[in-house]
């Protein structure tokens, strides 16, 4: 059963239980207010017949027969008697099997003695009435009586008869309108809804995460979840972007990794083969061959070495960041170097110390292959920060390389050699973002070229 149905159906049920309930307790207190009201109705109407009878003319107080009288076995009509104080009939508006009512002498007797008296009382077999009696006197014309207003009882029943009747046409016109009004409401509302269903099967079946669905214009859960749906196809779509660029980096990665390797191999494998094959080669040139061999092997594991590295940042291994004292770090770096250090008394950092080592071995190694003597570093405080900054005396870059020094496997033109793979810089990249700090490439005023570091502080 779809929502819909069922939200109709469950509104509907409640508005009908509600109303069967009202209805019910409408019945019930008609049920037992019903008597009262009709006793109090008939007494009205005796007390006003009496009045009538003591302010009447005498010419008036002739007894007559009515044109037409109230027969109670079929009607529950009202009717009044109007009796001598021996309780005979003087006047009656109905009657029963062509006599006027009986009215036991007891009712009559009680209201000659206290005014007034009521009862209900069995007329026939299968009719009841009730009755309210009434005293009256007119000492002018020495006259005195009982006056008598009853009806059958039957009325309170046609009323309540009449009362469970309306309420089961409410309750059904009530139905009706809550069954059209609930499937009108809970199409709009869960339109939003329909529209979600379709654009995920769109969605699901075209793969385009571009998609969103319109803004819903009421604030309400509907609302919400739609706003809900299109933050979960923003972060998707960034997601699969993500992907694609890291998929992107790992196939350009392993194809430069493959490029950089065939070198050295090829070598490698070269000189076995001419030791191999060439046993008579001189001990010069044998020995040329596995110096050859050593170098190659020497850099495929400094090649290796920085790939792991590489790999190790790919996989956001976090560092293992801890309080150090940066100035104090790169003192121990350099040792007894000629490198020309300015440092204040305590840079303090949080860091990790052997990822940081490496920063600085990079920097300064990078500085000493491609620059020239002087090699100069700068460590300093910068507002909650600490700056690394390493500047060698060489040609310097070109305003095009600034960045491009820092992407994987580049080597300027100038600076290619056999011992680097152009990864070290790419590794300083890494470090540093793990860190979550920044490094740049430029050109000192005076020449040469500088790399800056900015760490947080502590």
């Amino acid at each position: 059963m779809k929502i819909r149905l069922r939200l109709t159906l469950f509104g509907a049920l409640v508005v009908a239980a509600a109303v069967l309930v009202f209805g019910l307790s409408l019945v019930w207190l008609a049920e037992r207010a019903a008597p009262n009201d009709q006793a109090t109705a008939l007494g009205t109407l005796a007390d006003g017949t009496v009045e009538n009878l003591l302010s009447a003319d005498p010419a008036t107080l002739i007894p007559t027969r009515p044109p037409v009288l109230i027969d109670i076995a079929s009607s529950t009509e009202p009717f009044i008697l109007i009796l001598d104080e021996a309780g005979v009939p003087l006047y009656a508006t109905a009657e029963v099997d062509d006599e006027p009512p009986r009215v036991p002498a007891a009712i009559v007797v009680e209201a000659n003695q206290i005014g007034g008296s009521a009862a209900t009382y069995a007329i026939t077999g299968t009719v009841e009435i009730h009755v309210e009696a009434r005293a009256w006197q007119r000492p002018d014309l020495e006259v005195a009586g009982v006056v008598v207003a009853g009806q059958s009882t039957a009325f309170i029943a046609e009323q309540v008869a009449g009362l469970r009747a309306v309420i089961v046409v409410s309750l059904i016109v009530t139905l009706l309108v809550s069954l059209a009004a609930g499937w009108i409401v809970s199409g709009r509302a869960l339109r939003p809804l329909q529209s979600l269903a379709e654009t995920t099967d769109e969605i699901g079946a075209t793969g385009d995460l571009t998609r969103r669905l319109p803004p819903a214009r009421a604030d309400d859960e509907v609302g919400a979840l739609t706003g809900s749906f299109n933050a979960m196809l923003e972060r998707l779509q960034a997601a699969r972007a993500d992907l694609t660029e890291s998929l992107r980096r790992q196939q350009q990665f392993v194809a430069d990794a493959s490029h950089e390797l065939r070198s050295p191999l090829t070598t490698i494998r070269n000189n076995a083969g001419f030791l191999v094959e060439r046993t008579d080669a001189s001990t010069n040139d044998r020995g040329e061959a596995i110096a050859e061999i050593a170098e190659e092997a020497d850099r495929m594991a400094r090649l290796v070495d920085d790939l792991l590295a590489l790999a190790r940042t790919d996989g956001d291994i976090a560092p293992d960041r801890k309080p150090l004292d940066l100035s104090a770090l790169i003192r121990d770096v350099i040792g007894r170097s000629d490198i020309n250090l300015t440092a204040g008394e305590a840079v303090e950092v949080l860091g990790d110390r052997d990822a940081l080592h490496r920063l600085v071995v990079i920097l300064l190694d990078n500085a000493n292959r491609h620059g020239s003597l002087p090699i100069e570093i700068d460590v300093n405080r910068s507002g909650h920060g600490a700056v690394i900054e390493v500047r060698d005396h060489g040609p310097g870059l070109r305003s095009e390389e600034y960045d491009r020094v820092f992407d994987r496997f580049y080597q300027a033109d100038s600076s290619r050699n056999r011992e680097g793979a152009g990864l070290g810089l790419a590794i300083a990249g890494e470090i540093v973002a793990a860190h979550g700090g920044s490094i740049s490439a430029s050109n000192h005023p005076e020449g040469g070229a500088v790399f800056t570091v900015r760490l947080p502080g502590l």
